[in-house]
């Protein structure tokens, strides 16, 4: 009989079936008088997938340490590795082979160094299945013998050693058939033969097999009389890893060394209900990115001699534990202490030289914070004449004829005089709080990303701040530049090359996934307050997520902690931590192609925009779908760069709601093949929309003036040989006139009698400029854009 002991499917995490978990009582079931084990992706686990990245180490290390041509690349060592063991084969009947045989073909150095060093760095790399270790004790102590079978090229002593060294000792196993040495593999069937003529007093039904390879472990066991259990982590963790690869070429990313992901699927999910979804992806998406980076930040504070560690919350509700257990394995030493503080717990600092300038940075820094809700924060009221203009963010107020003077009520003396006063006593507040919690020696604070804001302005506010602090954030993107810019020290996780800083961007465009799964069961820090004693305490709100989206986000997160509870056990205290790119690269992957499930799962969480405003929004909501219905329909085009330029506020995660709408659309060839980000996949379609049309000359409608998608439009046509002549702006004070890189601005009344067609280069504004156009007249200009009107 065969038990395929496996979870998920091809369409992302499974619903609802769960197998029973690997136990003896499991074991028992089958009746066994003797067990037998696979070894390698079995009973020992690798820290490298696949398993030929071994080889690249070994190359790596080789060079290292002149045993080789120092310019022999890894990944040359490893086909020439991989070669040598195939013409070693060739050689022997049966084509089972040792360590040595196969080094004595590789004509690259001493093949006995060579053979050393790959069973040296082997035995770095593996580490014991922790859910097989207790099921052989206690098969053990049932008195049920267990043998080891193994495929392999090591000697039996050496992979004896290694079975050692990673806690499965002798005592726990009867005999260790290893192929090389018994001139037979389980493959060919000869293994298993030899096992049943070795045990003539227990029927082959009566022997269990478990192992991971369906031919070698399942079809050859079961041909042999035995039976096997097909111990896989199922298809849903091969479905991860395809994608992944898929993804990784936008920056080069690997996602090598995510190890105990395997050990993670292996376990199963046991008596969880049907919600069960939720985990898995906590575990094998979002655990790799948050466990890793605790590790790496714990990693560099050793090197750095940074004794405490302070997470900012509300990540560090979940930070903390792991940040203390990767201390704990590493030798203690280090302190983790959560700060309470928020963008919106900050605001009042930048209240101190208000007046109009000033609110229009801080309401076009936050855009979706009411223009009134920043005057009342500052001790103003709104005049009567005004209040049909409340509730309006700076981007709908710019359009009305209320905006000067509502602006202008931030030049009022007496509210600058309160505002200055309020910015003093929060000052004061938050210094009485962060000097006795950070104390005065170096200090790590660490957040989630991706522009370093709030520790930077913690640093800027505490004495000595730059001295005594660094900033870690898993991620980020190009606004570090400021701080970095002012002598604040800033480290980032998957920021460390261009791979990481690629997959920062997409987080980037859609981080509310990841934040509302760290931060939704805790509220946000709303201030601070003096207690009768003269301590600071944090003021917190109270958690926004509530009935079942806190049910989903509780299993997110427990199946983070459970990805970090085994990378914990299986990974040696020194071990290198892994690149940033390949721990954020599963998700990464998840939210650039989303499946079905994923879009359901994490399309209905909620965020808040801890700014200061109120009220939350659902990720894949009904404005959401409607943004992205027209590009649903498009039967060709980069349709993902397109989805990634529509407005957050409109779209926050566009691809899963394209996924709501078109199950398979990101299965499409085109869009396999049209995973680049930001704006330059969509201008060179609108060029190829205007070279279809045989315009040549052309007024450009645009938004957002620099941050907009104008320069990159503007540099793609003039190099396909266009000529913009006209350059109008939504938001006309980011494009003063006269001109624009290069190209006349004209006021955007001006522009529908112009005489000209009109490329609107934009995504979400598209359908406010088109009526903008078509306002006033009968004779319409032509509009050329990319989503339909």
């Amino acid at each position: 009989m065969v038990k395929n002991v496996a979870m998920g499917d091809n369409a992302g995490p499974r619903p609802a079936k769960h197998d029973p978990p690997m136990d003896l009582s499991f074991l028992l079931q089958h009746n066994p008088l003797l067990v037998s084990f696979d070894v390698f992706d079995t009973l020992l686990l690798r820290r490298l997938e696949p398993p030929t990245a071994l080889f690249e180490q070994v190359g790596a290390r080789a060079v290292a340490a002149g045993l080789v041509d120092p310019a022999l690349s890894p990944s040359l060592f490893r086909l020439a590795r991989q070669e040598a063991e195939g013409r070693a084969r060739t050689k022997v009947p049966g084509g089972e082979v040792d360590l040595a045989a196969i080094h004595a073909e590789l004509s690259l150095g001493d093949p006995a160094n060579l053979a050393a060093l790959e069973l040296a760095v082997e035995a770095e790399m593996v580490f014991a299945n922790l859910l097989l270790v207790p099921v052989l004790k206690d098969l053990a102590a049932a008195g049920i013998p267990v043998v080891l079978l193994s495929d392999m090229y090591l000697a039996p002593n050496d992979l004896a050693d290694l079975l050692t060294r990673a806690g499965i000792r002798p005592d726990l196993y009867r005999r260790l058939y290893v192929s090389n040495a018994e001139g037979v593999s389980k493959a060919g069937g000869g293994l298993f033969a030899r096992l049943v003529a070795d045990h003539p007093d227990i029927p082959p039904d009566r022997i269990l097999h478990l192992g991971d390879d369906p031919l070698g472990d399942v079809a050859m066991a079961r041909a042999a009389g035995l039976q096997a259990i097909h111990y896989v982590p199922g298809p849903g963790l091969a479905m991860l890893r395809e994608r992944e690869r898929a993804v990784a070429g936008l920056g080069g990313a690997g996602g090598d060394g995510l190890a105990p992901r395997r050990a993670v699927a292996l376990a199963g999910l046991g008596d969880v209900p049907a919600d069960a979804p939720a985990l898995e992806f906590g575990a094998l998406v979002f655990g790799p990115a948050i466990a890793e980076y605790c590790r790496w930040v714990v990693d560099q504070c050793r090197h750095q001699c940074i004794t405490r560690i302070a997470p900012l919350m509300r990540e560090a509700v979940l930070f903390a534990p792991i940040l203390e257990d990767c201390i704990a394995r590493t030798g203690g030493g280090i302190t983790v202490t959560p700060v309470f503080v928020s963008r919106q717990a900050l605001l009042p600092l930048e209240l101190a030289d208000m007046d109009a300038n000033v609110a229009r940075r801080l309401l076009g820094a936050r855009p979706h914070l009411p223009w009134d809700r920043l005057l009342t924060l500052v001790g103003g009221i709104v005049p009567d004449d005004l209040t049909p203009w409340v509730g309006l963010t700076l981007e709908a107020l710019l359009a009305t004829p209320a905006a000067g003077p509502t602006l202008a009520l931030f030049d009022d003396p007496n509210l600058r005089a309160a505002a200055a006063e309020r910015a003093t006593q929060a000052r004061q507040l938050l210094l009485d709080y962060l000097d006795p919690l950070l104390g005065p020696e170096p200090v790590a604070l660490v957040d989630l990303g991706a522009r370093g804001s709030t520790p930077a302005a913690l640093i800027r506010l505490l004495p000595d701040g730059r001295r005594r602090c660094r900033i870690f954030l898993a991620y980020a993107v190009a606004d570090i530049a400021g701080p970095l810019a002012e002598g604040i020290a800033i480290q980032v996780y998957a920021g460390q090359d261009a791979a990481g800083q690629t997959l920062g961007r997409v987080l980037y465009r859609s981080p509310q996934i990841l934040e509302r799964a760290l931060t939704g069961l805790h509220g946000t820090t709303l201030g601070h307050v003096r207690k009768a004693d003269g301590q600071v305490d944090p003021v917190v709100a109270d958690p926004p997520a509530q009935g079942t989206e806190r049910r989903t986000l509780a299993l997110l997160q427990e199946g983070i902690r459970r990805y970090a509870g085994l990378m914990g056990a299986a990974w040696p205290p020194d071990a290198p931590p892994v690149p940033g790119a390949a721990a954020l690269l599963p998700l990464t992957a998840a939210l650039l192609r989303p499946t079905p499930a994923e879009a359901s799962l994490l399309g209905a969480l909620a965020y808040d925009q801890n700014d200061g405003t109120e009220g939350e929004r659902v990720i894949c909501d009904a404005t959401a779908l409607e943004a992205v219905r027209p590009l649903a329909g498009l039967a060709g085009g980069p349709v993902l760069s397109l989805a990634l330029g529509l407005r957050p506020s409109l779209a926050p995660w566009p691809q899963g709601a394209l996924v709501r709408h078109d199950p398979g659309i990101f299965q499409r060839p085109s869009d396999l093949l049209a995973l680049e980000g930001g704006h330059g996949p969509v201008c060179r379609a609108l060029v190829e929309r205007l070279r279809e049309g045989g315009i040549e000359r052309f007024g450009i409608l645009a938004v957002g003036g620099e941050g907009g998608m104008g320069p990159d439009f503007i540099r793609t046509a003039r190099a396909a040989g266009l000529e913009p002549v006209a350059y109008a702006d939504l938001m006309d004070h980011l494009a003063p006139a006269p001109l624009f890189h290069g190209v006349p601005v004209r006021p955007l009344a001006e522009m529908r009698t112009a005489g000209l067609p009109l490329v609107l280069v934009t995504l979400g504004y598209a359908a406010r400029l088109t009526a903008l156009m078509q306002e006033g007249g009968d004779e319409n200009p032509p509009l050329i854009a990319l989503l339909p009107s």
